[in-house]
Parts: C-alpha cells; structure tokens; sequence
C-alpha cells in the first residue's frame, strides 16, 4: 500500500475522528478527543494517507513560544501500527517546528507511575524516534493519570537521533 504524507486539510478531520474512535485504550474521553479534533482545525497539522486518501494517521502541533512546540495529538489506525507511519508524522513535526525557528519539540503520555501496557509501548515509541523524559507530574492530569513530558531539542549540532 502506498501512503503519502501531506498538510491536514479541513475534510480530513472526519478521518481524523475515525482513527482516534478505533483507539479507545489510548483515546477513550469524548471531551478529549473533541478538543484535539477542535485543535487540529486552526494548529499545524500533518496526516498520511492511503492509496484510497483515507487518513492513515495524523499529527496536530500546538505552539507554546517562539522556542518551543508540542505534538499535541498523533494516532496511527492500529491495522496500520509498525509500517513507519508514527516516524513519518514525527518526522514531519521536526521538520515544521524547526522551520518556525524551535528549538524544543516535546510531547505529554501517561507516565509509568501510572503504568498502562499501552501507553508503555507509546514512550517507547517516542523514545526510539529521538524524544527523553523530562519530567512525571502527578498533577497536571491528576495522581491517577501521572503526565510524562517528554522532549526532544531541534539545535542541529545536539541533535543527533533523526527519526
């Protein structure tokens, strides 16, 4: 199957909704899932699509400040896990974030003092395209859902894991 990577546009948001409802283990929250897709309309945002132009997967950007931006969403229909498509989104995120002058591109999961077999697969995931934990919070989301932050620097010369 071919899939080609591309700026999110407007009808995709459908798609995106569609992926995120196949995934409840990592997006099970109505409320949740509502302001990401609310978010993807006006943030930077990447999908891969399939030969058929139906959403693969997606990656929605939030800006912080001039030095620093989020992967606010990314999802992978689960059919589609381990084919390259997380790296490739990742891999466009660098790319815009750089671009827009960052120097920091960070990412929130489920922490392990929350541990959750799923979201252990999704730091690993971030781990081997280049992300480190910086830090657990017990409060952001709550003590029952500890939030990891987990970032990646954009200064070329420190950058030396590329997905």
């Amino acid at each position: 199957m071919t899939f080609t990577l591309r700026p999110l546009q407007p009808d995709d948001i459908a798609g995106c909704a569609r992926v995120l409802a196949g995934l409840p283990e990592w997006f099970g929250r109505p409320e949740t899932n509502a302001a990401y897709l609310d978010g993807l309309r006006s943030a930077p945002a990447f999908a891969v699509v399939d030969g058929n132009r139906q959403i693969a997967g997606f990656v929605g950007l939030r800006a912080h400040d001039p030095g620093s931006m989020e992967i606010d969403v990314m999802a992978v229909r689960r059919d589609l896990h381990r084919l390259g498509i997380g790296r490739r989104l990742v891999t466009a995120a660098i790319d815009h974030a750089r671009h827009a002058g960052a120097r920091w591109l960070h990412v929130k999961t489920r922490g392990p003092s929350t541990f959750d077999e799923d979201y252990e697969s999704t730091r690993r995931f971030y781990r081997s395209v280049g992300f480190d934990p910086l830090y657990e919070s017990q409060t952001e989301w709550g003590p029952d859902d500890a939030a990891l932050v987990m970032v990646m620097s954009l200064d070329k010369e420190s950058s030396n894991d590329e997905p």
